[in-house]
């Protein structure tokens, strides 16, 4: 293992470094500054859903969603953070329409590298009770749907419940996706947003449960098939635009 964490220690670097030599008429401490504040701010988290990203504290003498948005859109396009908007109240297809671009969570693009930024070691990660798996497991199924094609992603709140990630079918449905990383897997929210919402499938993706039986309706599925829910999802083609570096 001490192996594998000095190579992540290399990577961190190179990265740190080429903020520096390819950030452009970008603030290149603006970008380090969000690139740490999207480990940070994860681990803020405990039992819960990972909230919108906060601007206050992340640089000096900058607070505001524009102060920051051009190195969020550089580390976006880049691939370095990926992106999650939420929405409140009825979510309506396209979600790119709706979108808020002041209103965004952050992951990092690679739930190892998370990991070795904030100081977890494997032995804490295998246990059970370690008390922050829900973000990495969060982070996990943004990475799994950033690499299939879905980018950014979206997720729902309202006052006392969060769905994780919502997903728009081709037929302009959208399907909520609830994601619980330890034994207890008592959807309470994914509750909440069927009685708000009436989804025509919801999907649970757990930690511990293995699939469910064929239900066509209400979904369990392990957190390493999140790659398969395209086509748990939908039979057809996905309605997904490449991502163009801009």
């Amino acid at each position: 293992m001490k192996k594998v964490s000095k190579i992540h220690a290399d990577l961190v670097e190179g990265y740190r470094r080429d903020f520096g030599k390819y950030a452009g008429k970008v603030d290149a401490t603006l970008i380090e500054s969000v690139f740490n504040n999207i480990t940070s701010q994860l681990s803020q988290v405990a039992d819960a859903s990972v909230k919108r990203f906060k601007f206050k504290y992340v640089h000096e003498r900058k607070s505001r969603y524009s102060d920051f948005e051009t190195a969020i859109h550089w580390l976006t396009c880049c691939r370095l953070a990926l992106a999650n908007y939420p929405f409140e109240g009825q979510p309506r297809s396209p979600l790119a329409a709706y979108k808020k671009e002041n209103m965004v969570k952050l992951f990092l693009f690679d739930v190892g590298l998370l990991n070795h930024m904030l100081g977890s070691s494997y032995k804490e990660l295998k246990q059970q009770n370690y008390e922050y798996k829900g973000y990495v497991a969060e982070n996990f199924v943004q990475q799994e749907l950033t690499a299939i094609g879905v980018d950014p992603s979206y997720s729902w709140n309202d006052a006392r419940a969060e769905i994780e990630f919502i997903l728009a079918m081709d037929e302009g449905g959208i399907v909520p996706v609830e994601v619980k990383s330890g034994k207890r897997t008592r959807a309470k929210s994914l509750a909440s947003y069927i009685e708000k919402c009436s989804p025509s499938k919801t999907f649970k993706l757990t930690g511990t449960q293995g699939p469910s039986a064929l239900e066509p309706t209400n979904i369990v599925m392990p957190l390493y098939y999140t790659q398969f829910l395209p086509q748990r999802i939908w039979a057809g083609e996905w309605q997904l635009a490449p991502r163009k570096l801009q």
